[in-house]
């Protein structure tokens, strides 16, 4: 049995240590990390979304820009669970340092979903705007555009079912509830299981995250369930989730009392050989729930065989403090494992103007 010990307001696991690398934030989602950082002083390191309209660049000493802002073409509120939950979301970097994200907006009265790329020439504020893919139906509220990955020259999408009509997850002309494949300029590439289409897996629910396995090639993503069955999936192109008859088809491991996994990322080598390729997930909890709780607010260590067999399964960090503070946005970089705490330590329900943060865990010296 691994031990937690108590940092601050975390417990994390025996070896390892916790610190706040960066502050500030208003409700940050998920972090990308630049695949190739510069030397040169003052450059991005990482980009963030702030869930009601933002995407903020840290830079490698970690001091905070505004790389986007004014992302919503709408009036958010903090209303959670609920219609506070919608917004900027999804987050990927490309190898040329392009930026790209999923959000919520409104045209004709009606909610939907759309993925855009913003260009820079220096990575610190956005010059150029395209957008993607738009015109996905969605409401205000979760089940929206979620996480976004890169692999190779190809752009993956995770969308959730829109809620209201989850049926939708299996229907081929609809691109809720699927993972969509796309060219980096948003064309469909022609090698897609039907190269009409964007849609490359189906069936899918609420999917928030999304991380490849390099060794394998593999992308695996985490899938919320109503009110059981939480899930990891490995997708495989043309194949088919089950939702909504199933949360379990093709599933290579379930959470019967659901825990909300959110952002999920597989080790490099930050925490040493006996760590590597590990499977790293946040889970969630609760929308908004102060305190230590009994499910969610932390993160969990997976290791995943070449079977998909789920063959290891422990806590590595959990929240132990009094706040709301609880694990959204996950992704290893350099020198550890980073995430996102979306409520902050104090919370918007006691303080209006309170903040989100940025952890690191590494490893002891």
């Amino acid at each position: 049995m691994c031990k937690l010990v108590k940092k601050g307001s975390w417990l994390v696991r025996e070896g390892f240590t916790i610190e706040q690398v960066v502050t500030g934030f208003e409700l940050p989602v998920n972090i990308a990390f630049v695949s190739r950082p510069k030397k040169e002083k003052g450059s991005p390191l990482f980009y963030v979304t702030e869930l009601y309209g933002s995407i903020k660049v840290v830079t490698k000493e970690y001091e905070v820009k505004t790389f986007a802002d004014g992302l919503l073409n709408y009036e958010p509120d903090f209303k959670m669970p609920g219609t506070g939950e919608s917004g900027v979301i999804g987050l990927a970097v490309d190898k040329k340092g392009d930026v790209y994200a999923s959000m919520l907006y409104m045209e004709g009265g009606k909610f939907k979903n759309k993925v855009v790329k913003y260009t820079s020439w220096d990575g610190m504020t956005m010059d150029k705007e395209e957008v993607l893919i738009d015109g996905i139906p969605s409401i205000n509220a979760a089940h929206q555009v979620q996480a976004l990955t890169i692999r190779e020259d190809k752009l993956f999408v995770n969308v959730g079912d829109g809620m209201i009509d989850p049926d939708v997850a299996q229907d081929d002309a609809d691109l809720r509830g699927k993972i969509l494949r796309m060219n980096l300029d948003g064309s469909i590439p022609g090698d897609n299981p039907d190269p009409k289409s964007y849609v490359y897996a189906k069936g899918l629910r609420n999917p928030f995250g999304a991380a490849w396995n390099r060794e394998t090639d593999s992308l695996y993503i985490s899938d919320n369930g109503p009110a059981v069955d939480d899930r990891i999936a490995r997708i495989l192109p043309g194949e088919d989730y089950g939702w909504p008859q199933s949360m379990r088809k093709n599933s290579i491991f379930v959470w019967w009392y659901t825990e909300a996994p959110t952002a999920m990322d597989f080790a490099g080598s930050q925490f040493g050989a006996d760590y590597k390729n590990h499977l790293f997930v946040a889970l969630f909890g609760s929308a908004y729930a102060e305190g230590e709780v009994r499910k969610g607010k932390k993160i969990v260590e997976m290791v995943v065989d070449e079977k998909d067999n789920v063959t290891y399964l422990a806590d590595f960090v959990r929240y132990a403090g009094e706040g709301p503070a609880s694990c959204c946005g996950l992704a290893f970089g350099p020198g550890g494992m980073y995430f996102t705490d979306l409520h902050g330590e104090v919370g918007f329900k006691k303080d209006p103007k309170a903040k989100g943060n940025i952890w690191k865990v590494k490893k002891e010296k």
